[in-house]
């Protein structure tokens, strides 16, 4: 019996389940880098991206799929900024294209559209302050997910 137990196929055994339980794990967080790099690139893509393009980079920053917490939450903070921000810029280019056409004779000064105007202004600074608001947070987390997983 005492020699059963000191078969080399038993001695290797441990030794066997460290191996997979390290190549499992680096897998894993191979898996979580790239998410947590995706997550990064769609927050810079979203922030140089010029005002008209902004709504699909928040698109894309929502349709990024993860399953680590920690990246999860750098995105789901992220989009509190990025998403009013969004709002605010497509709300003034709005404003600005109405603005234009009354410029042009194109829409009454007096007309219900036209009233309306600095209500949209006061709306889209309100989304902006609360991007702003959120943006702090947004920065934290993305400094995170950096420095975790080594990302440049």
């Amino acid at each position: 019996m005492k020699g059963h137990l000191t078969s080399p196929c038993l001695a290797a055994a441990p030794l066997v389940a460290l191996a997979l339980c390290l190549a499992m794990s680096v897998g894993c967080d191979g898996s979580t880098k790239r998410e947590a790099a995706s997550v990064v690139a769609a927050v810079d893509q979203f922030r140089r991206a010029d005002n008209a393009a902004r709504r699909s980079r928040v698109e894309a920053l929502r349709a990024l799929r993860c399953s680590a917490a920690d990246v999860c939450r750098a995105r789901d903070l992220c989009l509190a900024s990025a998403e009013p921000t969004g709002q605010a810029l497509a709300l003034k280019a709005e404003v600005e294209g109405a603005l234009a056409r009354v410029e042009r004779g194109e829409l009454a000064p007096t007309s219900p559209e036209a009233k309306a105007l600095p209500a949209k202004l006061d709306e889209a600074q309100a989304l902006l302050d609360r991007g702003h608001e959120a943006l702090g947070a947004c920065d934290d987390a993305i400094l995170g997910l950096k420095r975790t997983y080594a990302i440049h």
